[in-house]
């Protein structure tokens, strides 16, 4: 059985080199070549092509193989082009320019990482003449560039959710309140905690543009609209449109700049305006354990109250853990919000902050998403009022849960809770919110 295979591996060997020999010394063959030279120097590419396609049984000979490559690719016919020039390289490895032809090839195929890799060895081949390796260089930056720009995305997605504001006037639960020298008074039911149903419609868009291999930019739009049933006069419109500079500084480090606008439309109009300016780094321990910081600077001017405008800055650190089903993180920040006018410094703060998330994939549609947060904030100086400087404690918890009906479509559930203490009754609070929402991405 061996000896019988061998026999017929033999044969077969001989039979190619016979048909290799006979093709060079028949004039048949040495015409056909001499014909398809002349259409490819007339740029009549596909004549030769309709012509080579005529000849099959030459594939094979690297003569013949090089010349239907060119007038396939020069026809538009990728796949043809890159399986002729395939079979000339592999028979003769030092034929650079059906070398340089096979990575124009992989180019106009798409397949470019093929491509790289080609020119890569030819560049750095010490057999290769300096031309070859400078129009393999210049193949390679048309191919890398090739690559930036098929990477361009948008992606798109649209948010519609019903729910329930358990206070959505952040108001209080007290009746009256006591004011220093002057006594008890009853508060009016705009201050008092106030619930509603509510429909919110999200976008969200994102636009990314790879600049070279290792910097590129994006650009985001996030818009919440909300309509309550009752409380119109808290329908709102909240916007942030933002742009981020990005760049690698080798395989783990990264570093990053931001610039954001978040308007604020209340009932209609414009209630605020927040500006920042964002510089940031994460490093990369290896694949699933990452550190990262950024310094925030900002504005905040506020269309109604001049009172409560202000300049910040926020300092956040933290660390991220990633495995095949959960993504773990958590941060400290630190934001020092300063008056802008001095009417306005008893609204001057601090706020520190300590933060975890954890993301879980349940099963491929199910996810489930839980954050907590906890924050103290320090005002800077005595509230007109109450003659005493405020100092608030805020707990923040929420959680999801999500199925992916499809790629585009997906359900939600979620779960929001805020429970503020505060040496000022008037400001203590507690807030629920719950919605359920459909999203779709394109």
């Amino acid at each position: 059985m061996i000896k019988h295979a061998f026999c017929i591996l033999t044969l077969s060997i001989f039979t190619f080199l016979s048909i290799n020999v006979s093709a060079e010394s028949n004039p048949s063959f040495v015409k056909l070549l001499s014909d398809l030279q002349y259409l490819i120097s007339k740029k009549q590419y596909e004549d030769a092509y309709n012509k080579s396609k005529l000849h099959y049984e030459y594939l094979g000979e690297p003569n013949f193989d090089y010349l239907l490559g060119i007038s396939a690719l020069n026809s538009g016919v990728s796949a043809p082009a890159v399986f002729a020039f395939e079979r000339v390289v592999e028979d003769k490895p030092n034929w650079y320019e059906a070398r340089l032809f096979l990575i124009r090839s992989y180019i106009a195929a798409n397949n470019l990482p093929a491509a790289n890799a080609q020119a890569t060895l030819l560049v750095n081949a010490d057999t290769s003449p300096e031309s070859v390796k400078k129009a393999a260089r210049s193949l390679l930056a048309s191919s890398q560039q090739k690559q930036r720009l098929s990477e361009r995305t948008y992606d798109q997605s649209i948010e519609l959710a019903y729910g329930v504001d358990g206070n959505v006037n952040a108001g209080t639960s007290e009746d009256t309140i006591l004011l220093p020298n002057l006594g008890e008074f009853l508060l009016s039911p705009e201050s008092k905690s106030t619930d509603d149903n509510y429909l919110k419609l999200n976008y969200k868009g994102r636009y990314f543009h790879p600049i070279d291999q290792r910097s590129s930019f994006a650009l985001g739009v996030n818009t919440d609209w909300y309509k309550f049933n009752e409380l119109s006069e808290y329908d709102r419109i909240n916007t942030n449109i933002s742009g981020r500079y990005q760049q690698k500084l080798n395989d783990n480090t990264l570093w990053f700049l931001q610039a954001g606008i978040t308007p604020l439309l209340l009932d209609g109009e414009l209630y605020r305006t927040e500006t920042s300016l964002t510089g940031g780094a994460s490093y990369k321990f290896d694949k699933q354990l990452s550190v990262f910081g950024s310094l925030s600077f900002g504005l905040m001017n506020n269309t109604f109250d001049e009172k409560l405008d202000n300049s910040f800055y926020t300092l956040n650190i933290g660390a991220s853990y990633l495995s095949q089903k959960w993504y773990q993180s958590v941060s400290a920040n630190f934001k020092n919000e300063s008056a802008n006018i001095d009417e306005g410094e008893f609204n001057a703060r601090s706020i520190s902050g300590i933060y975890y998330q954890v993301n879980a994939l349940l099963s491929q549609q199910w996810q489930v998403s839980v954050q907590t947060g906890y924050q103290w904030i320090e005002y800077q100086d005595e509230h007109p009022l109450f003659i005493q400087e405020r100092s608030d404690n805020l707990l923040i918890l929420s959680s999801s849960l999500r199925y992916l009906v499809n790629k585009s479509l997906a359900l939600q559930l979620a779960l929001n809770y805020q429970d503020k203490s505060s040496d000022i009754s008037l400001f203590e609070y507690d807030r629920f919110d719950t919605n359920l929402s459909a999203s779709y991405s394109f």
